[in-house]
């Protein structure tokens, strides 16, 4: 029997800048972004929530989580949130505790793994894909090894020197930074490289935000590189 490619080597291969098609940038002036909230122990959780337009069926669930400078705002801005949803995705981008408009104490660093998966738990989602920036690196990278997430873009995540026995870690990881930015970014690549299923992507004109400084093309990389995740879960190589 011949095997098929594995992960590792579509990822290596892929052109995750590729442009989106036209008709869904137009989708995406279609998808409404909703207001909620939801109790989460002690906490009032805001968040932001945007499906596929016209009921299309969602492909996953994307979590967005901001660093600790922002709040879920900074996901909306520059329309990443609708454009993600315009390529079938449902959207989930909380206030995180301590920011925006989220009610509730502010959580010890050892908790926040727990946090979150009680927040995914309330809000009844399994194997969500995950954007993760900076500092809310803390609320994901302890959880890697339980592979409950479908795949992890990481922008200049803070913590990946706490990493231990990388090399196990089998889900699929984007690593992006701004080709501007001279901590996080550069580090977190660093340590991030040898997962056996992760990917390197430096984005140019953009510093440690590199989700604000260079939007349309982080648009395009995450939107080209959870599509591949998924076609590579779903459809037989």
């Amino acid at each position: 029997m011949v095997e098929g490619p594995t992960l590792s080597s579509i990822l290596s291969r892929a052109d995750l800048c590729r442009a989106v098609p036209e008709n869904t940038k137009k989708l995406s002036e279609k998808v409404v972004t909703t207001e909620n909230r939801i109790e989460i122990g002690d906490h009032q959780v805001f968040y932001r929530e945007a499906r596929p337009p016209d009921n299309h069926y969602a492909k996953g669930t994307i979590f967005f989580l901001h660093g600790q400078s922002f709040s879920s705002s900074t996901w909306t801005e520059n329309g990443l949130l609708s454009s993600i949803a315009a390529h079938g995705f449902h959207c989930v981008a909380p206030d995180l505790p301590g920011s925006g408009k989220t009610f509730g104490p502010a959580i010890p660093n050892e908790d926040k793994p727990t946090f979150f998966l009680s927040l995914l738990s309330a809000l009844g989602v399994k194997q969500p894909m995950i954007v993760a920036a900076s500092m809310s690196a803390q609320y994901v990278l302890p959880l890697l090894n339980r592979e409950i997430f479908s795949c992890v873009v990481g922008v200049a995540l803070s913590n990946t020197h706490e990493l231990t026995e990388v090399h196990k870690l089998r889900t699929p990881l984007l690593c992006v930074w701004g080709d501007k930015d001279t901590s996080l970014g550069p580090s977190s690549a660093n340590n991030l490289k040898n997962l056996p299923n992760s990917r390197l992507q430096q984005i140019p004109s953009a510093g440690h935000a590199a989700h604000l400084g260079n939007p349309d093309l982080f648009q395009r990389v995450v939107a080209n590189f959870v599509e591949l995740i998924r076609s590579y879960h779903t459809i037989p190589l």
